[in-house]
């Protein structure tokens, strides 16, 4: 995986406004991995492609994150500042009972279940759907490969609730970076709570500040200067930043 140049940046996040939330994760990672698939990458166990948009994160804008929350009790808008890195967000392989296709298999009450994790293609499914828990059922349907039904011997059983139950914690254990949780407390109610982290919401919404901000520095330089849109691409964040002190006087 390598860096994106403002210029590559530019474009994923112009061809990005027309995609899902997902088609633009996947449209930043495929530029940040050319050496890799588009259906490999929209089949990355959702943790596996979450640590790659941390890296990627990092790489564009720091490990520094701001923002504001509300709290959920009385309302209260918050500061959020805290560092990527201090979120353990590591790059995993193939161990903790899964392979690198991100399938394994869980054994409950007698019931073997061989699965695999959810990736990129299922959020897109599951994105239509607003009922959380037909979404679930949905997400099972999609991840359960075979289903060992007891005694019945039906490879195709349906999952018991406890089974369902199961297979969904030993999807969040074996892939713990496909949720992210913050947990921050209110200093005006003292009520505290865990809000949920989704790097490719927060990333995808600083690279469109970033790059409405980029434009208007192309079209201030590229007015003072008479320089194509690629030759200001082509500078440094540190020199572009100068030749605009230097146009602002």
């Amino acid at each position: 995986m390598n860096p994106l140049s403002a210029a590559t940046l530019l474009d994923v996040w112009e061809r990005g406004r027309s995609q899902s939330l997902v088609g633009r994760g996947l449209l930043l990672l495929g530029a940040a991995s050319p050496e890799l698939s588009p259906d490999v990458l929209a089949t990355l166990p959702l943790g596996r492609r979450d640590v790659r948009l941390f890296t990627l994160r990092r790489w564009t804008f720091g490990s520094g994150v701001e923002g504001v929350v509300d709290c959920p009790e009385c309302g209260e808008r918050l500061e959020l500042a805290f560092d990527l890195d201090d979120l353990g967000v590591t790059e995993v392989g193939g161990a903790g009972g899964f392979g690198e296709d991100g399938v394994m298999d869980v054994e409950v009450a007698g019931e073997r279940v061989r699965f695999r994790l959810p990736h990129s293609l299922d959020l897109e499914v599951l994105a239509g759907l607003d009922d959380p828990s037909r979404a679930r059922a949905t997400l099972l349907e999609r991840c359960v490969l075979e289903a060992d039904g007891g005694e019945s011997g039906n490879v195709h059983a349906p999952l018991t609730p406890a089974v369902a139950t199961a297979v969904a914690a030993a999807m969040e254990a074996a892939d713990p970076h496909a949720s992210i949780l913050l947990s921050s407390s209110c200093p005006s109610c003292g009520h505290g709570w865990d809000t949920p982290f989704d790097i490719l919401t927060w990333f995808w919404d600083e690279i469109e500040a970033w790059g409405r901000r980029l434009l208007r520095e192309v079209h201030v330089l590229a007015r003072a200067y008479g320089w194509s849109e690629g030759d200001i691409l082509g500078m440094s964040t540190w020199r572009r930043r100068h030749y605009l002190e230097l146009v602002a006087g």
